[in-house]
């Protein structure tokens, strides 16, 4: 089942929580931790009430338009994460349309800050401040050999998606 990603839709009487991963080029964590999130929140029959999407961060020397990462697809096809994706970067229109923007390292939410206008809507935070086991950051596996650092990506994703469903108080859905 697809989440709607691109329209902002009153659900009832209740606005959709709108939520944003980024990270640097958008092919390898912030897709992940999208179609992980997408998957978690379907797993709960919460679709309807949020907005989810994800981007890069980059300005310059980086493709957009692109399918995720090969690595990023075979983690997420091996643990049975259907993911839909094509890159893009960050507009200012995200700033004012989704209500949380998750950064995945610290250079991302520096240029996620840099970028937000001083009006923003959303709330601008490293993602693995939802990581019930503290680790600071979820660490760019795109340069790494093989494929293990993408299956730690997927961990962390998938218990900082967990921790945001708790803080949100939807995890016993």
């Amino acid at each position: 089942m697809k989440v709607n990603k691109s329209v902002n839709k009153m659900n009832g009487s209740r606005k959709r929580i709108g939520v944003l991963f980024a990270c640097l080029g958008n092919v390898c964590r912030s897709p992940m931790a999208e179609a992980v999130f997408i998957h978690e929140v379907t797993q709960r029959h919460l679709e309807n009430k949020f907005l989810i999407d994800s981007c890069g961060t980059a300005s310059k020397g980086f493709q957009f338009g692109r399918k995720p990462d090969s690595r990023t697809l075979s983690v997420c096809k091996n643990n049975n994460i259907n993911i839909n994706h094509c890159s893009r970067r960050i507009i200012t229109e995200d700033f004012y349309r989704y209500d949380y923007i998750f950064g995945m390292d610290s250079k991302n939410f520096e240029n996620l800050m840099k970028l937000a206008p001083e009006n923003a809507r959303a709330k601008i935070q490293l993602f693995s401040e939802y990581d019930p086991e503290h680790e600071t950051e979820i660490i760019d596996p795109f340069f790494s050999k093989g494929i293990d650092s993408f299956n730690h990506t997927f961990e962390q994703v998938t218990r900082c998606s967990l921790g945001f469903l708790d803080y949100l108080g939807l995890t016993n859905n």
